[in-house]
């Protein structure tokens, strides 16, 4: 993957992973703050619904072994859901950027 992605493939991962999960008003805000509600979404999925984190993580394609190595290494400042959001997020870049390589 390249190190720094184009901003607009950027901003269309942060919106795409929030519709996939489900999050609603993805088109109004501004991907930050969707990057940051989708991060408190999935900790909370953490605690209240691991098997509907599960089967989301699932869905996007990002494997269970990769989200727990991805957890397992925290930095300090990170919570496990921004964590996660920075995965799902990685993985609709890989899709974008495969989808325009093919098309």
């Amino acid at each position: 993957m390249e190190k720094f992605p184009q901003k607009n493939d950027y901003k269309k991962a942060v919106r795409w992973s929030s519709t996939l999960v489900g999050l609603e008003d993805v088109e109004s805000t501004n991907h930050e703050k969707l990057k940051q509600v989708l991060g408190n979404y999935l900790n909370r999925l953490i605690t209240e619904d691991f098997n509907k984190l599960i089967a989301i993580l699932y869905r996007i394609d990002v494997s269970e072994e990769k989200a727990r190595r991805a957890l397992s290494v925290k930095k300090k400042n990170e919570s496990p859901g921004e964590i996660l959001a920075n995965l799902v997020i990685e993985r609709q870049l890989q899709k974008i950027k495969t989808r325009r390589k093919y098309s």
